[in-house]
């Protein structure tokens, strides 16, 4: 049968060729600028990882795909950048294989198909494996080298947490949380970077060039939201904003040549229970 595939506030579709055991799957990037819906031969209990420099970065496990699967539309775009929802891979086994982004599709948690992903070696001339970033210093690099950041205490003394709500899930971030003190960023990082996030506590500042997540910006609210709190509970409060505010967010994936395995992850897996899309 022929299904049609809209886009809200749009008069284009496309046309997809669909069977009565296709199995459907919407998809966004977090903040819904990019949307689609794939059709699936088979439902999604694994995935392929990739070895590529960038892909190991962005912590993407795949599934392969056609175009003539899948519907893609976009809504406003502010910054021109591949934000890997879905794409062509270009070098290796996979060179030519047209691919969606499993991190990007809504109910489907990675965390419960990591046990049947199965790696695709690439050789893209930018893989460090086998030449690991021992530290300190700890560089952290997006896939081009736009963006980097430098961690100048031992990478294992910090503590590494993973979860799954919608932004960390689509970015693949490893977050470890050193102090401003701690980490070395250069002008070029930031001027090559952009920062999407809500209006306080934090922005995920990605490469312009190659979208790769290095760093968080972490935002507070103005000091003054605490003048009426009680003098108690102020005290308190202004404890734990200060402390926040002194914190670098680095994404471990970015380090060089980084073993995950090596690293104590701590990982909460609430999924996105909230998470809502604007119509």
């Amino acid at each position: 049968m022929t299904t049609v595939m809209r886009s809200s506030g749009s008069d284009n579709c496309t046309l997809v060729m669909t069977s009565m055991h296709m199995h459907h799957y919407d998809g966004n990037c977090h903040c819904g600028h990019y949307r689609f819906t794939v059709s699936l031969p088979e439902e999604i209990r694994s995935a392929i990882s990739c070895t590529c420099s960038l892909c190991t970065k962005k912590g993407l496990p795949v599934v392969g795909s056609t175009r003539g699967e899948l519907s893609l539309w976009q809504y406003e775009v502010k910054e021109t950048v591949d934000m890997c929802v879905v794409g062509e891979h270009s070098a290796g086994a996979l060179k030519g294989t047209f691919l969606v982004n499993v991190r990007a599709i809504q109910g489907v948690n990675p965390f419960d198909i990591e046990a049947a992903i199965t790696t695709a070696n690439t050789e893209d001339g930018q893989q460090t494996t086998g030449s690991i970033d021992t530290g300190p210093p700890n560089t952290f690099s997006c896939h081009c080298g736009n963006v980097k950041a430098t961690l100048n205490v031992p990478l294992h003394d910090q503590e590494a947490k993973e979860d799954n709500c919608s932004r960390c899930v689509r970015t693949g971030y490893i977050g470890v949380y050193p102090t401003k003190g701690e980490v070395s960023i250069p002008a070029s990082s930031s001027e090559n970077s952009f920062a999407y996030g809500g209006r306080y506590g934090g922005g995920s500042s990605h490469c312009k060039t190659c979208g790769v997540f290095v760093f968080d910006e972490v935002v507070g609210p103005p000091i003054s939201v605490f003048d009426n709190v009680s003098p108690e509970r102020r005290e308190h409060l202004l404890g734990v904003y200060h402390k926040n505010m002194s914190l670098q967010p680095l994404n471990v994936r970015c380090v060089e040549g980084v073993d995950l395995g090596s690293l104590d992850i701590q990982r909460l897996d609430e999924g996105t229970e909230g998470y809502t899309l604007d119509q």
